[in-house]
């Protein structure tokens, strides 16, 4: 607590005396200075305070208050003849106080640091409530800060928290008057300024006292900071914790992001078939695909009769045996083979191919169809081979990686380790129908250059009964494209949700 004011007046006590054999303690009659300041002595000190030392300041209201005093040295301390220029013989004493116990304000010279001692010493034995000194030979400016040496006693600062009262430092010229008016103010009624006048108007008892009553007002510093700056703290904390939250998962997210694109450009990750994200292809790229006429005829059969045995009777020999075997798992073979190899119809429009005539486009995972059937249905509607789920993107193609792609691919991956959710393997699908490619491309007819006679126009003629059945097609091409959940993307979110997750990435 920094000392703001120090107020000095003047107040009459009674004196204490005996009644029905109880002593009567003092009491304060008036204040003198309040009510007739011109024959009273009054002070007020307003700036040039130092505090130095807020030792045990407690109060309630700001305000310490008590009678103005010197405090005794013994008679043998030396600081009693250094002391003698400053104080006055007749000053205030505690002796000359009533004897209630009053709180007291010690006045006192800063002389050296051994008096110094000697009176904090003395003021220590006294019911004190605070102190003040002085700079004797100073001016009328404010007293050295806390921290000059002049303030030194050579203990190291300990005497500030040694003595349990607080300690302040007044103007040289403050202190001075104030000493003074203490040598005025220590006798009986008679002795005091303006004693005719203080009898006159207050009729006192002759035994009763006038002394300096001083007033420290005092402005506390709290250590604490006010609810404004707890408030700009916590925010404070907040925006940090949310930042670097926020950071972190901008962070992580990348790293997934970056992930999930390498992992899709390597064909282990088809985004569509996952039902993550719907992707179409360009039709410039679908243009890229191979046209090819249709040419397809079966393999004859083999009939088995052919290879009867010569023996009419008996059984069959070890050689005729064999060759029979070794037919029928040949024409098991090839009637397998037939079965994966053979695509009669479009599954899209769900109509044959016409061997020689009909215009088919092959995929690259080697399924054929109809030109305007795929170019519709990768264009419009899915990236995936309607038959085998497979990519048409070429090799190394991603399309943009979205947080939500990140947060649903790896839900799905999650499923997927428990067995929840079947993996489409792309290069796999390609790998199992490359066969199936080169031995059908065998069947049709490249687009080579035939002869003049025989050149077939490879534009896509368009078929009679397309137009009365697009609606049954396009409801065809419905059923075969991926169900993709797009309320579950980031653009499917509300707006709070999506800005949400703009700022914290990682939250689901």
């Amino acid at each position: 607590m920094s000392l703001q004011i120090v107020r000095n007046v003047v107040l009459l006590f009674s004196n204490p005396s005996w009644s029905d054999g109880h002593s009567v303690p003092s009491t304060i009659l008036s204040n003198i200075t309040a009510l007739s300041s011109q024959i009273a002595y009054s002070e007020d000190i307003l700036d040039n305070i130092t505090t130095l030392s807020t030792t045990s300041v407690s109060t309630a209201n700001g305000v310490i208050q008590g009678l103005l005093y010197v405090p005794d040295l013994p008679t043998d301390d030396p600081c009693q003849n250094l002391s003698s220029t400053y104080i006055p013989r007749n000053v205030t004493r505690q002796i000359n106080l009533p004897t209630t116990n009053y709180n007291l304000i010690a006045l006192a010279p800063w002389i050296n640091a051994n008096c110094t001692q000697s009176y904090l010493a003395s003021a220590k034995l006294d019911p004190i409530r605070g102190m003040l000194f002085y700079l004797p030979d100073d001016g009328i400016g404010q007293p050295p800060d806390v921290d000059d040496l002049a303030w030194d006693l050579g203990d190291g600062g300990a005497w500030k928290t040694t003595n349990r009262y607080p300690v302040y430092a007044i103007p040289s010229v403050s202190g001075k008057e104030m000493m003074r008016q203490l040598s005025f103010y220590s006798g009986d009624l008679s002795q005091v300024p303006f004693s005719d006048q203080i009898m006159s108007v207050y009729h006192p008892n002759s035994a009763d006292f006038v002394r300096v009553w001083t007033q420290l007002t005092v402005a506390t510093v709290s250590t604490t900071l006010p609810l404004w700056a707890f408030i700009l703290i916590i925010l404070g904390v907040i925006v940090a914790v949310i930042g670097s939250t926020s950071l972190l998962m901008h962070f992580v997210q990348n790293r997934r992001r970056a992930a999930l694109r390498r992992r899709v450009m390597r064909g282990e990750v088809n985004l569509e078939a996952l039902g993550i994200k719907r992707l179409r292809v360009p039709l410039n790229h679908i243009q890229t695909f191979p046209l090819f006429t249709y040419n397809y005829d079966p393999p004859p059969m083999p009939s088995p009769t052919s290879l009867k045995s010569p023996h009419k009777t008996g059984q069959m020999s070890s050689e005729a045996s064999a060759a029979v075997a070794d037919v029928r798992n040949s024409a098991r073979s090839e009637k397998d083979s037939t079965a994966i190899n053979y695509q009669p119809a479009c599954i899209i429009c769900s109509e044959d191919f016409e061997s020689k005539k009909t215009i088919i486009r092959e995929l690259p995972c080697g399924h054929i169809y109809h030109p305007d059937c795929i170019d519709e249905f990768l264009s419009h509607l899915s990236s995936l081979c309607p038959s085998c789920k497979a990519s048409m993107f070429p090799a190394g193609h991603c399309p943009k990686i979205t947080n939500s792609m990140v947060r649903r691919e790896y839900g799905t991956r999650r499923l997927r380790s428990r067995g929840a959710v079947i993996h489409v393997d792309v290069e796999r699908g390609r790998r199992r129908l490359s066969s199936w490619s080169s031995s059908m491309k065998k069947h049709i007819c490249p687009l080579t250059s035939p002869k003049r006679e025989e050149a077939v126009d490879l534009q896509e003629q368009p078929r009679a009964s397309r137009a009365s059945a697009e609606g049954p097609i396009r409801d065809r091409m419905e059923d075969l494209v991926v169900p993709v959940d797009e309320t579950n993307s980031d653009d499917g979110r509300p707006p709070w949700k999506r800005a949400a997750l703009k700022v914290f990435p990682g939250f689901r």
